[in-house]
């Protein structure tokens, strides 16, 4: 459980709406429906405003790969770096492991449980979700100067399954992968995994829980990622797919008005599993589909050993019990089939679960992977895709069943 002395940003999320620190929608794209915030025309409207100030500064802004992040390395001392992911792990015994392990890490977690924060942070670490927003992401992206100065906390996965979110990439292997290539550059192929979740239930809590089904009901005739990192995905499918006509069964999960399949792709089965009719009956990949909630129904309305393929893109962080999903998956798969899974770094954030919202890319790589090991599947591989000229990371964590 998480301790007292994060009551206060519990009443600061109460208070407003979170903002997508990590995911910038275009004009359009994200709306916060008035009835699902608090502050009704001022919500609305300043969520437009800032939309519009947001858009404006990424307009020339390239896309930022895994490894461009790395090079960058953590602006951060090593000591609010345990600070922040002590906070991150949430437990009193996750914050004594990490914070023994450095005297001004511990300063700083007894500054912070005392509320004499400003003498240790900058303004805008005065939160836990602002600590994390700007510090764990830097579990991926540490200098390697802190890395060999044996500041960062020793992982032990058996004691604390929680740990596991502080592995870092090894620099030497970050790499894009084109997707256009059968050379691909694993991100994850060195990463343990624990025997234990290193999950808590309150990393799947989201800011608006009602029922999906109203945020849904509208349908959205428009793509959530950009160009770029359509055609990435896209590109990466006819790497995957057979050309032409097959009797390939394929699920696309979390499907909408378009699956992002390869023109030229002709499985003899295609199934569309999502939560808005009206954007599937649009979606001119699909031979059939099936409207259901995950999110209130794990269970697929499939027989075991049915499907080659199950897709999934840009969804990955609204379900709120992704472990039933990925079991779910793994059985109806056929032995040897595979789930591709596809994320970038946009999201509607009111739906998106809270641990994805706390964390940046490399971590989101980490919690897929570990999806995938719960759920019974082979190691998972991860790759960068995303294309030079795009403004969208693209990203693919995909495994096979046994």
């Amino acid at each position: 459980t998480h301790q007292p002395f994060l009551a206060a940003d519990a009443a600061e999320r109460r208070r407003r709406p979170p903002t997508p620190f990590h995911a910038v929608p275009r004009p359009g794209e994200f709306a916060l429906p008035v009835s699902h915030q608090r502050g009704g025309e001022e919500v609305k409207a300043r969520g437009e405003e800032g939309q519009r100030r947001k858009q404006a500064a990424l307009s020339t802004r390239p896309a930022i790969s895994l490894q461009q992040q790395m090079l960058r390395g953590a602006h951060s001392s090593p000591a609010l770096l345990i600070a922040a992911t002590a906070l991150l792990m949430g437990s009193a015994a996750s914050i004594a492991f990490f914070a023994r392990s450095n005297k001004a890490a511990l300063s700083g977690l007894n500054a912070l449980r005392k509320g004499r924060v400003k003498s240790v942070l900058p303004s805008r670490f005065l939160t836990r979700r602002g600590a994390i927003r700007n510090i764990a992401g830097a579990v991926g992206t540490v200098s390697a100067g802190a890395a060999t100065a044996g500041t960062l906390p020793e992982i032990n996965l058996k004691k604390e399954p929680r740990s596991y979110f502080l592995q870092e990439p090894v620099k030497e292997t970050v790499r894009r992968t084109d997707p256009a290539s059968t050379e691909r550059f694993d991100l994850i192929g060195h990463v343990e995994y624990p025997d234990a979740t290193p999950f808590l239930p309150s990393d799947f809590k989201r800011y608006d829980e009602s029922p999906d089904t109203m945020f849904y009901v509208q349908p959205r005739f428009v793509t959530h990622i950009d160009d770029q990192a359509i055609e990435a995905i896209r590109t990466y499918y006819r790497t995957e797919f057979p050309s032409g006509p097959s009797n390939v069964a394929i699920l696309d999960l979390c499907s909408s008005w378009i699956s992002h399949y390869p023109e030229d792709f002709k499985p003899a089965k295609a199934i569309g599993l999502g939560m808005n009719q009206d954007e599937l009956k649009e979606n001119k990949a699909l031979t059939s589909f099936v409207v259901q909630d995950l999110n209130k129904e794990a269970k697929l309305p499939f027989e075991d050993n049915t499907f080659d393929y199950v897709t999934n893109v840009v969804s990955v962080d609204y379900l709120s019990q992704p472990i039933e999903t990925f079991k779910e998956i793994h059985r109806v798969l056929k032995p040897g089939g595979k789930l591709i899974n596809s994320f970038s770094n946009r999201c509607f954030p009111t739906k998106a679960i809270d641990l994805w919202l706390q964390t940046q890319d490399w971590a989101h790589l980490l919690i897929v992977a570990q999806y995938f090991k719960m759920a019974g599947f082979n190691a998972p591989t991860a790759y960068d895709i995303t294309l030079p000229k795009g403004h969208d990371p693209m990203y693919v964590v995909e495994a096979i069943k046994q």
